[in-house]
């Protein structure tokens, strides 16, 4: 079970900028690692909530496997409590807001390959 998350995403932004990332093509995420009373289906794909770095969460899709990712440019988030106290727990500090999705895998020197 998981957490569904909203994906937000600069609608006046020309280009993807995820390089066909999971962010933009969904509008929303299922959190696995946060407790949720929701599935991932294929309207909301599996993701996890993660620490990028001390301090700082970021959101990986599971799609994405074990690959390098970098910010594609969108962020999720939810108004569920239960959002942001993992968020809490995962930082370490009070946390109020988007996080940043992970979703943009370069393959070689092609985007795509």
């Amino acid at each position: 079970m998981g957490l569904h998350v909203s994906v937000f995403r600069n609608v006046e932004m020309p280009t993807d900028c995820t390089a066909n990332g999971v962010s933009i093509r969904f509008t929303r995420l299922t959190l696995v690692n946060v407790e949720g009373p929701n599935e991932p289906s294929e309207d909301a794909p599996a993701a996890f909530l993660e620490a990028h770095f001390p301090g700082i969460l970021r959101i990986r899709p599971d799609e994405c496997g074990d690959a390098w990712v970098m910010m594609g440019g969108n962020f999720a988030a939810t108004s569920d409590s239960r959002f942001r106290e993992a968020c809490e727990r995962l930082s370490g500090s009070k946390f109020y807001g988007a996080v940043a999705i992970h979703d943009r895998v370069e393959r070689g020197q092609n985007f795509g390959d």
